[in-house]
């Protein structure tokens, strides 16, 4: 069995849950929201570092700058986008009493 031969969202899902506790660690109600966005920010950069060397498959390649630069850029987007939706003036935790 290689690299390849693994189901690479099931393994980016694992290891991204695996993370939450270590980059999440001391995070509790009285966060603010631009710390929390913050450690968001630091979870998308590794979620895209790592995501771009697993999708290079068995060998990484020259073009991994790139390829980091592009996943990271986008698990940016998507979790800055997740933590709007609640943390945003109209996000769930704004209308929680």
């Amino acid at each position: 069995m290689q690299l390849a031969d693994l189901d690479i969202g099931e393994l980016i899902e694992v290891i991204g849950l695996a993370l939450i506790p270590i980059i999440f660690d001391g995070v509790d109600k009285d966060t603010p929201a631009h710390a929390l966005r913050a450690r968001a920010r630091l979870n998308a950069e590794v979620m895209g570092r790592v995501a771009a060397v697993l999708y290079c498959g068995n060998r990484v390649g020259p073009d991994i700058g790139e390829l980091i630069e592009l996943f990271t850029r986008h698990m940016c987007k998507e979790h800055l986008n997740a933590f709007n939706r609640v943390l945003g003036p109209e996000g769930h935790l704004s209308r929680l009493d």
